[in-house]
C-alpha cells in the first residue's frame, strides 16, 4: 500500500458559515478517529487530498501532517461526503492506523478475463463488487482480481476462493458468490 503525505490544520470549524468559508478557500473540514486518543478535528486541503487519493486506484495510507507538529498521523480515509450537485468534498473522516496492527477494510473486486458462459450466450452477474478483508496496513491491496475464465453457465466463484496473498484474510462468509454466469432471460412481448 502506498503512503502519501497530506498537510492539514488542527482545529474545529464550527457552524455552516465558517465551514463554507473554509471550503471556498480550498479546505475541507474533517475528523481523525482512533489511535487511542480522542477524536481530532482538522481540515485538509481539497486539492492535496484529491492528489493523494487520485494517483492510486485503491486504498492509500495518508500521513496527515500538521504545522508545528513533528509526528505525522498515519491514517486511511474512512468516509467522505460530497456535494450532490457540484461534487466537491464537504467533509472527511480519517481512521488512524498503527502500521504493526491489522486493520479491517473494504477493497474493490475486479473481474479479469472472459467467462466461458459469456461465450455460450450467458450473462455475467458481478454480484459482490467489494470484499471485506483484514491485514496489516502495509499489506492492504488496492484491489483484488477475480479470474472468471473457467465460469460456465450456472457456475459461480465463491468469495472464499479469492486469496490475494497469505497476509490478507477475508472477513465474512466464504460461500457468498462474487460473479456468476447465467443464461439470459427470454424477452416477453
Amino acid at each position: 500500500m502506498k503512503k502519501v503525505e497530506v498537510p492539514g490544520q488542527e482545529g474545529d470549524i464550527f457552524g455552516s458559515p465558517e465551514a463554507g468559508r473554509a471550503r471556498k478557500e480550498g479546505w475541507i473540514p474533517g475528523v481523525l478517529y482512533g489511535g487511542g486518543n480522542e477524536s481530532l478535528p482538522l481540515s485538509v486541503e481539497e486539492k492535496e487530498l484529491k492528489r493523494a487519493l487520485g494517483h492510486e486506484r485503491g486504498n492509500v495510507i495518508l500521513d496527515l501532517t500538521f504545522e508545528g507538529k513533528k509526528k505525522a498521523h498515519s491514517a486511511i480515509l474512512k468516509e467522505y461526503q460530497n456535494d450532490p450537485i457540484s461534487g466537491h468534498l464537504l467533509h472527511v473522516d480519517f481512521m488512524e492506523v498503527r502500521m504493526n496492527q491489522p486493520i479491517e477494510s473494504t477493497v474493490r473486486v475486479d473481474l479479469v478475463g472472459t467467462a466461458k458462459g459469456l461465450m455460450d450466450g450467458g450473462i455475467i452477474d458481478h454480484g459482490l463488487r467489494e470484499m471485506h478483508i483484514r491485514c496489516l496496513p502495509t499489506d492492504m491491496p488496492g484491489h483484488i482480481e477475480a479470474h472468471v475464465e473457467s465460469l460456465g453457465l450456472g457456475d459461480s466463484l465463491p468469495i472464499g476462493d479469492l486469496t490475494p496473498t497469505p497476509a490478507v484474510r477475508h472477513i465474512g462468509g466464504p460461500e457468498a458468490p462474487l460473479p456468476w454466469a447465467t443464461a439470459p432471460k427470454p424477452r416477453v412481448p
